[in-house]
């Protein structure tokens, strides 16, 4: 008995106190359709093999169900000592299990031991999530590949299969460690073939300056099977984020390349510069011009006529995946259609001040389109700007340069002083706003907070306010109430009161 109970645990990777539960579990489920309906407790000695079958009662409070408790008034009239939960002997089984016993015995053993092992193994891999391993495929059932990690198995479901992999038993592949999955069979360890970690898994193996972060990956989209876009960034100036993921006469990407079956993999290197990273993303086409447009997020690319094809790709795969690595909805048009684009394009104020259109759209979505705007901010705010990169700043600094803080101040607290003047002079008994009002309506009225253009043409603008822009001012109408008197703002005809 102890020669067999070890030799199972042995083969099964399993400690023989788990063998030893599970053998006893078998038995007494084995043995309970012989004790009529009670419960029955099966004792094992590993050293002699001696098997004892007991039926047994719960003693409780309260009976509910005779074929398995007993009262405990009952049970302390034989037993004077015992408590309610407690079991006890009403009588033994003659352990000699017959044909259809043995055999369910068996079933459930081998059952228990499977749950057994599955938890085992899920206890092991339960810190190990996201990790790449090298798995042999087992089995196939049904749908599922079964995957030997080495120490007890791996479930792979369909939905982590490559459509494009045929899978075969004992083929030795690359897994990544999904999740585990407590709602299919018991505890089971999920691998995955298609999920995008794998490729960056397989990366971070072949790349030592990832792991290092000399390298950074930023981004990677994937169509397992077909094709995978991967963008990295160089952390130090002297290191080719490209170069170094490509290895060496191509070495490295190879490597990966033949881990995932021959799919196609395009390293990009990263650019915060939306346009220039388009640009690499539609790798390996040609591309002539990107147009950006802030309101939907998308871009406007155009291409050779006989790149197009290749820009688009197979079925659009690789515009896809250019637009899902980079953010931005692209359209591909060709060459042919460049003279309509730039047709359409509109004059706007930070147009006719020299600024690129790609840099507009840029400073659009982050809701800025006036010259004004810019002068205000601060170089460190532009550039936290998405897709603002030292590059643009300067040609915006160069059309547009940045107003001192000095003559900001300046202007705000000259502006300030005569709108509070003019509240006091226009406020008087029969008041209908107080200076504190009259100080808030002429600020939104008016242009109090922007900075003017350079000396030369703040004399032109310096003007008072015109009649048109008086109807702009809430809570003013167009009709005079006679009895209104002169200093308070009611009507609009009050305001040539003021001029006199």
């Amino acid at each position: 008995m102890m020669l067999a109970l070890t030799a199972l645990a042995h083969d099964r990777s399993l400690p023989q106190s788990v063998v030893m539960s599970a053998i006893q579990f078998a038995l007494e489920h084995s043995y309970k359709k012989d004790a009529n309906g009670q419960e029955v407790r099966v004792d094992l000695n590993p050293d002699t093999g001696d098997t004892v079958v007991r039926t047994i009662k719960i003693v409780v409070d309260e009976v509910e169900d005779e074929g398995i408790e007993i009262s405990l008034s009952q049970a302390q009239s034989h037993y004077p000592d015992i408590t309610i939960g407690e079991e006890i002997t009403t009588g033994y089984i003659e352990p000699d299990p017959g044909r259809i016993t043995a055999q369910t015995s068996r079933q459930l053993l081998l059952q228990k031991l499977r749950e057994a092992e599955r938890q085992l193994v899920a206890d092991e891999y339960s810190d190990r999530i996201g990790e790449v391993m090298t798995g042999t495929v087992q089995r196939i059932e049904g749908r599922d590949v079964i995957v030997s990690l080495g120490r007890g198995e791996a479930v792979m479901p369909l939905q982590e299969q490559v459509a494009a992999e045929k899978y075969r038993v004992g083929q030795q592949l690359k897994f990544i460690i999904s999740k585990l999955d407590q709602e299919r069979r018991g505890p089971e360890v999920i691998v995955s073939r298609s999920n995008i970690d794998l490729l960056k898994g397989l990366f971070e193996i072949e790349v030592p300056e990832i792991n290092t972060g000399i390298i950074e990956i930023k981004n990677i989209v994937r169509e397992a099977g077909s094709r995978s876009k991967i963008a990295v960034n160089s952390n130090q100036e002297n290191i080719d984020a490209v170069g170094a993921c490509v290895g060496l006469r191509g070495l490295r990407i190879q490597n990966v390349v033949n881990e995932l079956l021959g799919e196609k993999i395009d390293v990009i290197e990263w650019s915060e510069d939306p346009v220039e990273f388009i640009i690499k993303s539609l790798s390996p086409s040609d591309v002539e011009a990107v147009k950006l447009n802030a309101s939907d997020k998308s871009a406007q690319v155009v291409v050779p006529e006989n790149q197009l094809s290749l820009a688009i790709g197979k079925d659009g795969q690789n515009v896809r995946l250019a637009a899902k690595l980079c953010g931005w909805k692209v359209d591909i048009q060709s060459d042919s259609s460049k003279k309509e684009v730039s047709e359409n394009t509109a004059i706007t104020e930070l147009s006719k001040k020299g600024i690129d259109l790609n840099t507009e759209e840029i400073l659009k979505v982050a809701r800025i389109s006036t010259a004004n705007q810019i002068k205000k901010m601060n170089d460190e705010d532009l550039l936290k700007i998405s897709g603002m990169t030292k590059k643009r700043l300067e040609e915006v600094r160069s059309q547009i340069p940045a107003a001192s803080s000095s003559k900001l101040e300046a202007v705000d607290e000259k502006e300030r002083a005569k709108v509070e003047e003019l509240a006091e002079k226009i406020v008087n008994e029969n008041e209908v706003f107080s200076p504190e009002d009259i100080v808030e309506i002429v600020e939104s009225s008016s242009s109090v907070n922007q900075v003017n253009e350079p000396e030369s043409e703040e004399k032109d603008k310096s003007e008072e306010v015109k009649e048109d822009d008086i109807w702009n001012i809430d809570s003013i109408v167009k009709k005079k109430n006679k009895k209104s008197k002169k200093g308070v703002i009611r009507f609009a005809e009050d305001i040539e009161d003021l001029k006199s």
